[in-house]
Protein backbone atom coordinates (compact mmCIF):
# COMPACT_ATOMS: atom_id res chain seq x y z
CA UNK A 1 0.00 0.00 0.00
CA UNK A 2 2.88 2.33 0.81
CA UNK A 3 4.20 1.93 -2.73
CA UNK A 4 1.04 3.51 -4.13
CA UNK A 5 2.04 6.83 -2.59
CA UNK A 6 4.73 7.39 -5.23
CA UNK A 7 1.90 8.22 -7.65
CA UNK A 8 0.92 11.30 -5.62
CA UNK A 9 3.63 13.58 -7.11
CA UNK A 10 1.93 12.90 -10.47
CA UNK A 11 -1.71 12.68 -9.46
CA UNK A 12 -1.85 15.84 -7.34
CA UNK A 13 -0.59 18.17 -10.12
CA UNK A 14 -2.77 16.34 -12.65
CA UNK A 15 -5.95 16.74 -10.61
CA UNK A 16 -5.07 20.34 -9.73
CA UNK A 17 -4.48 21.04 -13.42
CA UNK A 18 -7.93 19.72 -14.31
CA UNK A 19 -9.48 21.77 -11.50
CA UNK A 20 -7.79 24.99 -12.67
CA UNK A 21 -8.97 24.38 -16.23
CA UNK A 22 -12.59 24.12 -15.08
CA UNK A 23 -12.46 26.58 -12.17
CA UNK A 24 -10.72 29.88 -12.85
CA UNK A 25 -10.91 31.63 -9.44
CA UNK A 26 -7.89 31.13 -7.13
CA UNK A 27 -5.90 29.38 -9.85
CA UNK A 28 -2.54 30.52 -8.54
CA UNK A 29 -3.37 29.61 -4.95
CA UNK A 30 -4.55 26.13 -5.98
CA UNK A 31 -1.42 25.59 -8.07
CA UNK A 32 0.91 26.73 -5.27
CA UNK A 33 -0.77 24.53 -2.64
CA UNK A 34 -0.93 21.47 -4.90
CA UNK A 35 2.74 21.77 -5.88
CA UNK A 36 3.86 22.32 -2.30
CA UNK A 37 1.86 19.39 -0.90
CA UNK A 38 3.05 17.04 -3.64
CA UNK A 39 6.64 18.22 -3.08
CA UNK A 40 6.54 17.56 0.66
CA UNK A 41 5.13 14.09 0.01
CA UNK A 42 7.85 13.32 -2.55
CA UNK A 43 10.66 14.48 -0.26
CA UNK A 44 9.22 12.49 2.67
CA UNK A 45 9.01 9.36 0.53
CA UNK A 46 12.59 9.87 -0.69
CA UNK A 47 13.93 9.23 2.82
CA UNK A 48 11.78 6.14 3.14
CA UNK A 49 13.18 4.88 -0.17
CA UNK A 50 16.87 5.14 0.81
CA UNK A 51 17.06 1.48 1.86
CA UNK A 52 14.02 0.05 0.08
CA UNK A 53 12.94 1.30 -3.31
CA UNK A 54 9.20 1.74 -3.87
CA UNK A 55 7.75 0.01 -6.95
CA UNK A 56 4.23 -0.05 -8.33
CA UNK A 57 2.77 -1.89 -11.34
CA UNK A 58 -0.37 -0.99 -13.28
CA UNK A 59 -3.01 -3.28 -14.66
CA UNK A 60 -1.93 -6.40 -12.78
CA UNK A 61 0.64 -7.24 -15.44
CA UNK A 62 3.96 -8.65 -14.32
CA UNK A 63 7.11 -6.81 -15.31
CA UNK A 64 8.30 -6.32 -18.02
CA UNK A 65 4.90 -6.19 -19.75
CA UNK A 66 3.02 -3.72 -17.58
CA UNK A 67 3.62 -0.05 -16.82
CA UNK A 68 5.97 0.24 -13.89
CA UNK A 69 6.82 3.24 -11.70
CA UNK A 70 9.72 3.20 -9.26
CA UNK A 71 10.84 5.63 -6.60
CA UNK A 72 14.29 5.60 -5.05
CA UNK A 73 16.08 8.38 -3.18
CA UNK A 74 17.36 9.96 -6.40
CA UNK A 75 14.11 10.10 -8.39
CA UNK A 76 11.90 11.10 -5.44
CA UNK A 77 14.34 13.79 -4.28
CA UNK A 78 14.47 15.37 -7.72
CA UNK A 79 10.68 15.14 -7.94
CA UNK A 80 10.29 16.83 -4.55
CA UNK A 81 12.76 19.61 -5.39
CA UNK A 82 11.02 20.33 -8.70
CA UNK A 83 7.59 20.59 -7.03
CA UNK A 84 8.73 22.72 -4.06
CA UNK A 85 10.73 25.03 -6.33
CA UNK A 86 7.79 25.49 -8.72
CA UNK A 87 5.52 26.33 -5.78
CA UNK A 88 8.00 28.99 -4.61
CA UNK A 89 8.42 30.44 -8.10
CA UNK A 90 4.65 30.78 -8.42
CA UNK A 91 4.51 32.50 -5.02
CA UNK A 92 7.04 34.97 -6.43
CA UNK A 93 4.40 35.97 -9.01
CA UNK A 94 1.45 36.38 -6.63
CA UNK A 95 1.03 40.05 -7.58
CA UNK A 96 0.84 39.29 -11.31
CA UNK A 97 -2.26 40.35 -13.32
CA UNK A 98 -5.11 37.85 -13.42
CA UNK A 99 -4.73 37.15 -17.16
CA UNK A 100 -1.27 35.63 -16.55
CA UNK A 101 -2.92 32.90 -14.49
CA UNK A 102 -4.12 31.32 -17.74
CA UNK A 103 -0.68 29.67 -17.95
CA UNK A 104 -1.00 27.88 -14.62
CA UNK A 105 -2.85 24.71 -15.78
CA UNK A 106 -0.07 24.10 -18.28
CA UNK A 107 2.58 24.52 -15.57
CA UNK A 108 0.78 21.79 -13.59
CA UNK A 109 0.66 19.52 -16.64
CA UNK A 110 4.36 20.28 -17.18
CA UNK A 111 4.99 19.02 -13.62
CA UNK A 112 3.09 15.82 -14.43
CA UNK A 113 5.49 15.12 -17.29
CA UNK A 114 8.57 16.10 -15.30
CA UNK A 115 7.72 13.90 -12.31
CA UNK A 116 6.54 11.08 -14.54
CA UNK A 117 9.96 11.16 -16.23
CA UNK A 118 11.68 10.95 -12.86
CA UNK A 119 9.55 8.06 -11.60
CA UNK A 120 8.91 5.83 -14.61
CA UNK A 121 10.75 2.51 -14.97
CA UNK A 122 10.24 1.76 -18.66
CA UNK A 123 11.40 3.54 -21.79
CA UNK A 124 8.10 3.88 -23.63
CA UNK A 125 6.45 5.48 -20.61
CA UNK A 126 9.45 7.81 -20.41
CA UNK A 127 8.69 8.83 -23.99
CA UNK A 128 5.04 9.45 -23.06
CA UNK A 129 6.04 11.57 -20.06
CA UNK A 130 8.49 13.54 -22.23
CA UNK A 131 5.68 14.30 -24.67
CA UNK A 132 3.35 15.45 -21.87
CA UNK A 133 6.10 17.72 -20.57
CA UNK A 134 7.01 19.04 -24.02
CA UNK A 135 3.41 19.66 -25.09
CA UNK A 136 2.84 21.78 -21.98
CA UNK A 137 6.14 23.58 -22.59
CA UNK A 138 5.16 24.30 -26.21
CA UNK A 139 2.01 26.06 -25.00
CA UNK A 140 3.92 28.01 -22.32
CA UNK A 141 6.55 28.95 -24.87
CA UNK A 142 4.10 30.19 -27.49
CA UNK A 143 1.37 31.72 -25.31
CA UNK A 144 1.40 35.52 -25.36
CA UNK A 145 1.12 38.30 -27.88
CA UNK A 146 4.80 39.02 -28.50
CA UNK A 147 6.22 38.34 -31.96
CA UNK A 148 9.67 37.58 -30.49
CA UNK A 149 8.19 34.92 -28.25
CA UNK A 150 6.38 33.23 -31.14
CA UNK A 151 9.51 33.39 -33.32
CA UNK A 152 11.69 31.87 -30.60
CA UNK A 153 9.21 29.04 -30.03
CA UNK A 154 9.58 27.73 -33.60
CA UNK A 155 13.16 26.33 -33.34
CA UNK A 156 12.34 25.03 -29.84
CA UNK A 157 9.36 23.08 -31.15
CA UNK A 158 11.08 21.86 -34.32
CA UNK A 159 14.18 20.57 -32.50
CA UNK A 160 12.09 18.81 -29.86
CA UNK A 161 9.88 17.19 -32.51
CA UNK A 162 13.00 15.91 -34.28
CA UNK A 163 14.23 14.61 -30.93
CA UNK A 164 10.92 12.79 -30.41
CA UNK A 165 11.21 11.11 -33.83
CA UNK A 166 14.71 9.90 -33.01
CA UNK A 167 13.45 8.74 -29.59
CA UNK A 168 10.70 6.66 -31.22
CA UNK A 169 13.16 5.14 -33.68
CA UNK A 170 15.48 4.21 -30.82
CA UNK A 171 12.56 2.65 -28.88
CA UNK A 172 11.55 0.55 -31.90
CA UNK A 173 15.12 -0.66 -32.42
CA UNK A 174 15.44 -1.42 -28.70
CA UNK A 175 12.31 -3.57 -28.61
CA UNK A 176 13.28 -5.39 -31.78
CA UNK A 177 16.76 -6.25 -30.49
CA UNK A 178 16.03 -6.90 -26.81
CA UNK A 179 12.28 -7.68 -26.66
CA UNK A 180 11.60 -5.41 -23.66
CA UNK A 181 11.52 -1.75 -22.66
CA UNK A 182 11.57 -2.22 -18.88
CA UNK A 183 14.71 -0.73 -17.31
CA UNK A 184 15.63 -3.78 -15.22
CA UNK A 185 14.99 -6.46 -17.81
CA UNK A 186 16.59 -4.33 -20.49
CA UNK A 187 19.71 -3.91 -18.36
CA UNK A 188 20.06 -7.69 -18.01
CA UNK A 189 19.50 -8.35 -21.71
CA UNK A 190 21.89 -5.58 -22.76
CA UNK A 191 24.62 -7.21 -20.65
CA UNK A 192 23.82 -10.65 -22.07
CA UNK A 193 23.79 -9.36 -25.65
CA UNK A 194 27.08 -7.50 -25.39
CA UNK A 195 28.49 -4.70 -27.54
CA UNK A 196 27.26 -5.46 -31.04
CA UNK A 197 27.12 -2.72 -33.65
CA UNK A 198 23.33 -2.51 -33.33
CA UNK A 199 23.55 -2.22 -29.56
CA UNK A 200 26.10 0.59 -29.73
CA UNK A 201 23.97 2.42 -32.33
CA UNK A 202 20.92 2.24 -30.04
CA UNK A 203 22.90 3.57 -27.07
CA UNK A 204 24.24 6.45 -29.18
CA UNK A 205 20.74 7.27 -30.45
CA UNK A 206 19.52 7.65 -26.87
CA UNK A 207 22.56 9.80 -26.14
CA UNK A 208 21.63 12.03 -29.10
CA UNK A 209 18.01 12.31 -27.93
CA UNK A 210 18.95 13.34 -24.41
CA UNK A 211 21.67 15.66 -25.71
CA UNK A 212 18.93 17.53 -27.60
CA UNK A 213 16.77 17.67 -24.48
CA UNK A 214 19.55 18.79 -22.13
CA UNK A 215 21.49 21.15 -24.44
CA UNK A 216 24.62 18.97 -24.44
CA UNK A 217 26.58 20.49 -27.37
CA UNK A 218 23.26 20.92 -29.26
CA UNK A 219 22.48 24.12 -27.40
CA UNK A 220 21.29 26.45 -30.18
CA UNK A 221 17.62 26.40 -29.21
CA UNK A 222 18.11 27.26 -25.54
CA UNK A 223 19.32 30.90 -25.32
CA UNK A 224 16.80 32.39 -27.75
CA UNK A 225 13.91 30.35 -26.33
CA UNK A 226 14.51 30.98 -22.62
CA UNK A 227 15.42 34.65 -23.11
CA UNK A 228 11.92 35.58 -24.33
CA UNK A 229 9.95 33.87 -21.57
CA UNK A 230 8.46 35.60 -18.57
CA UNK A 231 10.54 35.58 -15.39
CA UNK A 232 8.55 32.78 -13.74
CA UNK A 233 8.45 30.58 -16.84
CA UNK A 234 12.15 31.03 -17.59
CA UNK A 235 12.94 30.10 -13.97
CA UNK A 236 10.81 26.94 -14.19
CA UNK A 237 12.20 25.97 -17.60
CA UNK A 238 15.83 26.49 -16.53
CA UNK A 239 15.34 24.56 -13.30
CA UNK A 240 13.42 21.59 -14.71
CA UNK A 241 13.44 20.90 -18.44
CA UNK A 242 17.13 20.48 -19.22
CA UNK A 243 17.56 18.65 -15.91
CA UNK A 244 15.09 15.96 -16.98
CA UNK A 245 17.33 15.22 -19.98
CA UNK A 246 20.34 15.05 -17.66
CA UNK A 247 18.50 12.70 -15.29
CA UNK A 248 17.57 10.42 -18.21
CA UNK A 249 21.24 10.21 -19.22
CA UNK A 250 22.22 9.31 -15.67
CA UNK A 251 19.59 6.55 -15.52
CA UNK A 252 20.26 5.14 -18.99
CA UNK A 253 24.04 5.08 -18.83
CA UNK A 254 24.34 3.72 -15.31
CA UNK A 255 21.37 1.30 -15.17
CA UNK A 256 20.79 0.16 -18.76
CA UNK A 257 23.78 0.77 -21.03
CA UNK A 258 26.61 0.54 -18.50
CA UNK A 259 28.14 -2.30 -20.54
CA UNK A 260 28.74 0.26 -23.32
CA UNK A 261 30.60 2.66 -21.03
CA UNK A 262 33.77 2.43 -23.12
CA UNK A 263 31.86 4.10 -25.97
CA UNK A 264 29.11 6.18 -24.37
CA UNK A 265 31.22 7.67 -21.61
CA UNK A 266 33.93 8.68 -24.06
CA UNK A 267 31.29 10.48 -26.13
CA UNK A 268 29.89 12.03 -22.94
CA UNK A 269 33.38 13.14 -21.91
CA UNK A 270 34.03 14.92 -25.21
CA UNK A 271 30.49 16.35 -25.25
CA UNK A 272 30.69 17.66 -21.69
CA UNK A 273 34.06 19.34 -22.35
CA UNK A 274 32.75 21.02 -25.49
CA UNK A 275 29.59 22.09 -23.66
CA UNK A 276 31.61 23.68 -20.85
CA UNK A 277 33.70 25.51 -23.45
CA UNK A 278 30.57 26.70 -25.31
CA UNK A 279 29.02 27.91 -22.06
CA UNK A 280 32.22 29.72 -21.07
CA UNK A 281 32.46 31.49 -24.44
CA UNK A 282 28.79 32.50 -24.23
CA UNK A 283 28.99 34.03 -20.75
CA UNK A 284 32.14 35.93 -21.73
CA UNK A 285 30.85 37.14 -25.09
CA UNK A 286 27.39 38.44 -24.17
CA UNK A 287 26.48 41.54 -22.20
CA UNK A 288 22.74 40.86 -22.20
CA UNK A 289 21.81 39.63 -18.72
CA UNK A 290 19.31 37.03 -19.93
CA UNK A 291 21.70 35.59 -22.52
CA UNK A 292 24.54 35.44 -20.00
CA UNK A 293 22.33 33.47 -17.63
CA UNK A 294 21.18 31.13 -20.43
CA UNK A 295 24.82 30.27 -21.15
CA UNK A 296 25.34 29.71 -17.42
CA UNK A 297 22.74 26.92 -17.76
CA UNK A 298 24.67 25.37 -20.66
CA UNK A 299 27.93 25.57 -18.71
CA UNK A 300 26.40 23.82 -15.68
CA UNK A 301 25.00 21.03 -17.90
CA UNK A 302 28.53 20.37 -19.09
CA UNK A 303 29.80 20.19 -15.50
CA UNK A 304 27.11 17.72 -14.39
CA UNK A 305 27.61 15.44 -17.39
CA UNK A 306 31.38 15.54 -16.95
CA UNK A 307 30.75 13.98 -13.54
CA UNK A 308 28.71 11.22 -15.22
CA UNK A 309 31.35 10.70 -17.91
CA UNK A 310 34.04 9.85 -15.33
CA UNK A 311 32.27 6.52 -14.68
CA UNK A 312 33.22 6.68 -10.99
CA UNK A 313 31.16 6.64 -7.81
CA UNK A 314 32.55 10.02 -6.75
CA UNK A 315 31.80 11.58 -10.15
CA UNK A 316 28.23 10.22 -10.19
CA UNK A 317 27.52 11.30 -6.62
CA UNK A 318 28.98 14.74 -7.34
CA UNK A 319 26.87 15.06 -10.50
CA UNK A 320 23.68 14.20 -8.60
CA UNK A 321 24.50 16.49 -5.68
CA UNK A 322 25.35 19.34 -8.04
CA UNK A 323 22.18 18.62 -10.06
CA UNK A 324 19.99 19.00 -6.95
CA UNK A 325 21.61 22.28 -6.03
CA UNK A 326 21.65 23.58 -9.60
CA UNK A 327 17.89 23.13 -9.97
CA UNK A 328 17.38 25.52 -7.06
CA UNK A 329 20.10 28.01 -7.81
CA UNK A 330 19.39 28.42 -11.54
CA UNK A 331 15.72 29.06 -10.79
CA UNK A 332 16.77 31.65 -8.21
CA UNK A 333 19.23 33.26 -10.64
CA UNK A 334 16.42 33.84 -13.15
CA UNK A 335 14.20 35.35 -10.45
CA UNK A 336 16.94 37.79 -9.39
CA UNK A 337 17.65 38.63 -13.04
CA UNK A 338 13.93 39.19 -13.63
CA UNK A 339 13.85 41.87 -10.92
CA UNK A 340 16.99 43.52 -12.30
CA UNK A 341 15.57 43.62 -15.83
CA UNK A 342 11.92 44.41 -15.08
CA UNK A 343 12.04 46.53 -11.94
CA UNK A 344 15.48 48.15 -12.16
CA UNK A 345 15.26 48.49 -15.97
CA UNK A 346 18.79 47.15 -16.43
CA UNK A 347 19.09 44.64 -19.28
CA UNK A 348 22.83 44.78 -20.05
CA UNK A 349 26.06 45.08 -18.07
CA UNK A 350 27.77 47.79 -20.13
CA UNK A 351 27.69 50.56 -17.51
CA UNK A 352 27.72 50.88 -13.72
CA UNK A 353 24.36 51.51 -12.06
CA UNK A 354 25.08 51.68 -8.32
CA UNK A 355 21.91 49.83 -7.29
CA UNK A 356 23.35 48.50 -4.03
CA UNK A 357 22.41 51.69 -2.13
CA UNK A 358 18.76 51.33 -2.99
CA UNK A 359 18.59 47.51 -3.07
CA UNK A 360 21.11 46.12 -0.56
CA UNK A 361 19.16 42.89 0.07
CA UNK A 362 18.84 42.15 -3.64
CA UNK A 363 22.56 42.74 -4.05
CA UNK A 364 23.35 40.41 -1.16
CA UNK A 365 21.17 37.64 -2.61
CA UNK A 366 22.80 38.07 -6.03
CA UNK A 367 26.28 37.84 -4.48
CA UNK A 368 25.40 34.64 -2.60
CA UNK A 369 23.98 33.13 -5.79
CA UNK A 370 27.21 34.08 -7.58
CA UNK A 371 29.37 32.38 -4.93
CA UNK A 372 27.16 29.27 -5.07
CA UNK A 373 27.39 28.93 -8.86
CA UNK A 374 31.12 29.54 -8.69
CA UNK A 375 31.49 26.67 -6.23
CA UNK A 376 33.13 28.84 -3.58
CA UNK A 377 33.26 26.99 -0.23
CA UNK A 378 31.16 26.64 1.83
CA UNK A 379 28.31 27.46 -0.59
CA UNK A 380 26.00 25.06 -2.42
CA UNK A 381 28.02 24.23 -5.52
CA UNK A 382 31.25 23.39 -3.70
CA UNK A 383 30.60 19.84 -2.46
CA UNK A 384 29.26 18.60 -5.80
CA UNK A 385 32.12 20.13 -7.80
CA UNK A 386 34.70 18.73 -5.39
CA UNK A 387 33.33 15.21 -5.88
CA UNK A 388 33.25 15.67 -9.67
CA UNK A 389 36.90 16.80 -9.61
CA UNK A 390 37.74 13.74 -7.48
CA UNK A 391 35.97 11.52 -10.02
CA UNK A 392 37.79 13.20 -12.91
CA UNK A 393 41.19 12.70 -11.29
CA UNK A 394 40.38 9.08 -10.40
CA UNK A 395 39.37 8.44 -14.03
CA UNK A 396 42.49 10.29 -15.23
CA UNK A 397 40.32 12.71 -17.19
CA UNK A 398 42.81 15.48 -16.59
CA UNK A 399 41.81 17.65 -19.55
CA UNK A 400 38.15 17.55 -18.55
CA UNK A 401 39.01 18.35 -14.94
CA UNK A 402 41.12 21.35 -15.96
CA UNK A 403 38.39 22.59 -18.33
CA UNK A 404 35.81 22.24 -15.55
CA UNK A 405 37.92 24.24 -13.07
CA UNK A 406 38.55 26.98 -15.66
CA UNK A 407 34.86 27.03 -16.67
CA UNK A 408 33.83 27.37 -13.01
CA UNK A 409 36.21 30.32 -12.60
CA UNK A 410 34.82 31.92 -15.77
CA UNK A 411 31.25 31.46 -14.46
CA UNK A 412 32.28 33.08 -11.19
CA UNK A 413 34.13 35.94 -12.94
CA UNK A 414 31.24 36.82 -15.28
CA UNK A 415 28.70 36.86 -12.46
CA UNK A 416 30.97 38.98 -10.27
CA UNK A 417 31.39 41.35 -13.21
CA UNK A 418 27.61 41.52 -13.56
CA UNK A 419 27.27 42.09 -9.81
CA UNK A 420 29.77 44.97 -9.85
CA UNK A 421 28.22 46.60 -12.92
CA UNK A 422 24.66 46.43 -11.60
CA UNK A 423 25.20 47.20 -7.94
CA UNK A 424 28.38 49.29 -7.68
CA UNK A 425 29.73 52.48 -9.20
CA UNK A 426 28.10 55.88 -9.49
CA UNK A 427 24.36 55.85 -8.90
CA UNK A 428 22.50 56.50 -12.14
CA UNK A 429 18.97 57.80 -12.45
CA UNK A 430 17.17 54.48 -12.58
CA UNK A 431 13.45 54.36 -13.17
CA UNK A 432 13.24 51.67 -10.51
CA UNK A 433 10.04 50.08 -9.26
CA UNK A 434 9.35 48.96 -5.72
CA UNK A 435 10.04 45.26 -5.22
CA UNK A 436 7.25 43.39 -3.38
CA UNK A 437 8.40 41.99 -0.03
CA UNK A 438 7.07 38.51 -0.77
CA UNK A 439 9.51 38.24 -3.69
CA UNK A 440 12.41 38.80 -1.33
CA UNK A 441 10.93 36.16 0.96
CA UNK A 442 10.71 33.61 -1.87
CA UNK A 443 14.30 34.25 -2.97
CA UNK A 444 15.61 33.93 0.59
CA UNK A 445 13.76 30.61 1.06
CA UNK A 446 15.24 29.18 -2.18
CA UNK A 447 18.68 30.35 -1.10
CA UNK A 448 18.23 28.67 2.30
CA UNK A 449 17.21 25.41 0.59
CA UNK A 450 20.37 25.58 -1.50
CA UNK A 451 22.47 26.19 1.60
CA UNK A 452 20.77 23.21 3.29
CA UNK A 453 22.08 20.95 0.51
CA UNK A 454 25.57 22.14 1.44
CA UNK A 455 25.05 21.77 5.19
CA UNK A 456 23.68 18.24 4.76
CA UNK A 457 25.97 17.32 1.85
CA UNK A 458 27.56 14.38 3.67
CA UNK A 459 24.24 12.72 4.68
CA UNK A 460 22.98 13.25 1.11
CA UNK A 461 26.17 11.69 -0.28
CA UNK A 462 25.72 8.76 2.11
CA UNK A 463 22.16 8.27 0.85
CA UNK A 464 23.32 8.55 -2.77
CA UNK A 465 25.96 5.90 -2.06
CA UNK A 466 23.15 3.41 -1.37
CA UNK A 467 22.36 3.44 -5.10
CA UNK A 468 23.47 0.16 -6.63
CA UNK A 469 22.55 -0.88 -10.16
CA UNK A 470 22.09 -4.58 -9.36
CA UNK A 471 19.96 -3.80 -6.30
CA UNK A 472 17.89 -1.31 -8.35
CA UNK A 473 17.21 -3.97 -10.99
CA UNK A 474 16.34 -6.61 -8.38
CA UNK A 475 13.80 -4.28 -6.76
CA UNK A 476 12.16 -3.63 -10.14
CA UNK A 477 11.99 -7.30 -11.04
CA UNK A 478 10.68 -8.34 -7.60
CA UNK A 479 8.20 -5.50 -7.71
CA UNK A 480 6.92 -6.82 -11.00
CA UNK A 481 6.36 -10.29 -9.57
CA UNK A 482 4.16 -9.23 -6.64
Amino acid sequence: MMNNLILLPLLIPLLAGLVTVLYKPYRREITIIASAVAGVIALTLSFHAVNEMMVINFGGWQSPYGIQFAGDFISLSLSGISLILTSLILMYGLHRPEYENDKLPFILFLLVGVNGSFLTADIFNLFVQFEVMLLASFVLMAIGNRAAQFKASIPYIVINIIGSWIFLAAIAMTYRLYGTLNYAHLSIRVQDHGMSDHAILIALLYLLVFALKSALILFMWLPKSYAVLSTENSAIFSALLTKVGVYAMIRFFTVIFSVHAAVTHEVLLVGSILTMIIGSIGVLAYRSIKYMICYQIILSIGIILFGLSTHTDAGLQGALLYLMNDMLIKGLLFLVAGIIIRDLHISTVHAHHGAIKQYPLLGTIFLLVTLTIGGVPPFGGFAGKLLIIEGGLHDRSYIGTIVMIIASLIALYTLIRMFLKVFFGEVDKMRANDIPKHQYGVMVVILILSLCITLFAQPIIDMLSHFDVDQYNQFLIKGGEK
